[in-house]
């Protein structure tokens, strides 16, 4: 293999370990945050994709996450753009968006919550039929390449557990939320979270994965 090639390998690697921690992470706070304080489904979450709701989900998780910055509703702890990983403008970015409370965790991972409102009353198919919030992650804050698929990815917060976007046979819901490769759509890589999680690769960076998945 190439240098670059190496190069490219080795970051994937760290990507990949990345996702792994930051869903454990997310996943205990939200084992906490049931045992502390009953089922999602019975949280108060206020109404759903806004910024009141976004607090919410953020009060509810703050206390079982170890950060260096709570930016909440104020702009930053993100980087100000994103793209694709096929180089689609991202649509919906966190760093600015009034639908999102933010954070960076003590490990350099920035986190974005956006609310499904109380009683999870949002849904995106039958893979995901109540969500109660959304999670997004930036796997090394700041820092380049900031391209969903990449360094940025989306989890669900359901009534039973924290599920990453993407679940096989997911066709990526009104968000457009796929994995696809070369892509055109504004949410695509943001759904290949699972496959990440699933396959320990980012495969799809270089191949086409539907007939696989």
């Amino acid at each position: 293999m190439t240098m670059p090639s190496l190069i490219s390998k080795h970051r994937e690697r760290v990507f990949v370990e990345q996702l792994k921690q930051s869903y454990s992470i997310f996943s205990q706070a939200y084992l906490m945050a049931t045992t502390e304080n009953g089922p999602a489904d019975f949280w108060d979450l206020g109404e759903k994709a806004t910024m009141e709701g976004a607090e919410k989900v953020f009060d509810i998780f703050e206390p079982y996450l170890s950060k260096v910055q709570s930016c909440r509703e104020e702009s930053g702890c993100f980087a100000e753009s994103y793209k694709t990983f096929s180089g689609v403008d991202y649509g919906y970015a966190p760093y600015a968006h009034t639908m999102y409370t933010r954070g960076i965790l003590a490990n350099g991972v920035s986190f974005a919550f956006s609310s499904g409102g109380s009683g999870c009353q949002n849904s995106s198919g039958p893979l995901y039929p109540k969500i109660c919030a959304v999670l997004y992650v930036d796997l090394n804050s700041y820092k380049y390449p900031n391209k969903a698929g990449v360094d940025y990815f989306g989890f669900y917060i359901t009534p039973n557990a924290i599920l990453p976007i993407g679940m096989k046979g997911y066709d990526g819901g009104e968000n457009g939320y796929t994995c696809q490769y070369k892509g055109t759509g504004s949410g695509n890589g943001t759904g290949c979270t699972a496959w990440v999680l699933s396959n320990q690769n980012m495969d799809y960076l270089r191949r086409d994965i539907s007939s696989d998945w």
